[in-house]
């Protein structure tokens, strides 16, 4: 029968600690077979049982760092080199000297593989530990360089969604909204202008959307106390203008500030028009309903709409690349910008009657709010942290 033996990268260390086990037995062989003098054993002992300690202990370490096993196999050639070079080098003293007796000749042996061993492993360690850094160094600038190759193309990016893509479809929305406005054009085209004056709005939502989450990756955000209810109560007006008849209620307290910055209306209109979108009855009916806690605020989204479907829900908040979902980028960027302010979003409801989200943020406490003062500001204020 064949066998065949596979290196793997605990091998080497393996063979370190096996190595300093043996080296302590033959030391124990001494004590037991070739002990004459206490005190000249005693030395020995000392001198290098703690560099038999040192070899099982950095076999040890080894096994617990990431090395590669061509790494760790670099560290025992090390040791194999240095102990056959060592030993080799008091065997030719040993010749000249001529050892006073057999024990003494063993315990020099001994002395020389642990010795040279000990600082072999030593010297692969250090060696290995430089080679990583090294490494961690060129990682890190080939990943700060790609980084900053990234920005680049997301600033570019940004700028063509902005001046060229979301003019355009603006343009497009213009005209067809004026055309549809105008008495001369057929009944039969302007089932077709609706087509393109709803089209060019989802592409100019969706242009805004995908530039709110490129700006959200430039630069660490800034946050500061925000009204929510300041927010909110713009988005549900915001929603009663709308062409459609929509049927809005709202629930929303005087002020409730969270830590917030100004992508925050966003992701209360993609829900908002997520609510309106999907919902195929004459008169869509959302609620908006905030509630404030000690230390969060709480909003749930009502509609009356068809509600999701269950194999959708799982995957409702991610993004979908191949762009076959039915809530298209809105509701993969109401989740960002929920986690972006340390909130939170889900579906807490869903069936033929409608669906609910609900999204929690943290509270903050205002100089304005302790004092009893309503305020409907959405200026930077204090913030203390929820009582």
């Amino acid at each position: 029968m064949r066998v065949s033996f596979t290196p793997s990268e605990n091998t080497v260390p393996y063979f370190l600690v096996g190595f300093g086990v043996f080296l302590g037995l033959m030391l124990v062989g001494e004590w037991l077979f070739f002990a004459r003098d206490l005190t000249a054993m005693l030395l020995g002992t000392a001198l290098t049982l703690p560099l038999n300690v040192a070899i099982v202990f950095g076999g040890y370490w080894l096994s617990r760092r990431e090395y590669s096993f061509d790494r760790s196999l670099r560290i025992a050639a090390w040791v194999v080199a240095g102990v056959v070079l060592f030993t080799l080098m008091n065997l030719v003293l040993m010749a000249i000297i001529s050892p006073e007796s057999l024990w003494y000749a063993v315990g020099w042996l001994r002395w020389a593989i642990s010795t040279s061993a000990a600082i072999a492993l030593l010297i692969g360690i250090i060696e290995a530990r430089a080679i990583e850094r090294e490494v961690a160094a060129e990682q890190a600038a080939l990943e700060a360089e790609y980084i900053d190759a990234q920005r680049e193309w997301l600033d570019y990016l940004n700028a063509l969604l902005r001046h060229e893509v979301l003019n355009n479809a603006n343009v497009i929305s213009g005209y067809a909204s004026v055309l549809l406005e105008d008495e001369d054009v057929p009944e039969s085209s302007r089932d077709r202008l609706a087509v393109i004056h709803r089209q060019s709005r989802e592409m100019a939502d969706v242009v805004r959307d995908v530039r709110i989450l490129l700006e959200s990756l430039e630069e660490p955000p800034t946050f500061e106390a925000t009204d929510l209810s300041a927010v909110l109560k713009r988005e549900v007006e915001s929603l009663r203008n709308l062409p459609e008849d929509v049927d809005v209620e709202a629930s929303i307290p005087e002020s409730a500030f969270v830590r917030a910055d100004d992508l925050l209306p966003r992701l209360f209109s993609n829900l908002l028009a997520n609510a309106v979108e999907h919902n195929d009855s004459p008169t869509p009916r959302v609620r908006v309903t905030v509630e404030t806690g000690p230390e969060t605020v709480r909003v749930r989204i009502e509609d009356d709409g068809p509600g999701i479907p269950e194999g959708k829900l799982e995957r409702l908040f991610e993004r979908d690349i191949a762009g076959n979902g039915d809530h298209g980028i809105g509701l993969y960027l109401v989740r960002r910008l929920a986690d972006r302010y340390d909130g939170t979003v889900e579906v807490t409801a869903t069936g033929p009657e409608g669906t609910v989200f609900t999204v929690e943020l943290p509270r903050v406490r205002t100089d304005t709010e302790q004092s009893s003062v309503p305020s409907t500001s959405e200026a930077a204020v204090s913030i203390e942290a929820p009582q």
